[in-house]
């Protein structure tokens, strides 16, 4: 896994609790699409992933990949994401039996300088 102990160790977490069904994560990560030619629009991608929304979690050489329901209502369709380790600033954990609290998330691993801000203006 080519990317810095520190986010190694989250994501090694995250593999490890998601059979919880107890088990919620945000992984947060930069996230860019191509506009007329060669401009970028810059987002921020915000995952909620746990036993139900996420499968096949694999940490490849460069990348974590897995598959996620994007559309509540297509529950039977999975979509396969790949995420570089370079874009992914946030992990976040709770466990809770139910719906998760919005205010009591644990950091599992946060990383500034990875959080690319788009020029403003």
């Amino acid at each position: 896994m080519n990317c810095p102990a520190p986010l190694a160790a989250a994501l090694q977490a995250v593999a490890a609790g998601l059979p919880d069904a107890t088990n919620h994560y945000f992984v947060k990560a930069n996230y860019y699409d191509h506009v007329d030619g060669d401009q970028e629009r810059w987002w921020l991608a915000v995952m909620w992933l746990n036993e139900e929304t996420s499968r096949n979690f694999e940490l490849g050489p460069d990348a974590l990949q897995l598959d996620v329901l994007l559309d509540g209502r297509r529950l039977a369709h999975w979509t396969r994401v790949s995420i570089p380790y370079a874009e992914i600033w946030d992990i976040l954990h709770q466990r809770t039996k139910g719906s998760p609290n919005p205010n009591g998330w644990a950091t599992l691993h946060y990383d500034h300088a990875a959080m690319r801000m788009p020029p403003v203006g």
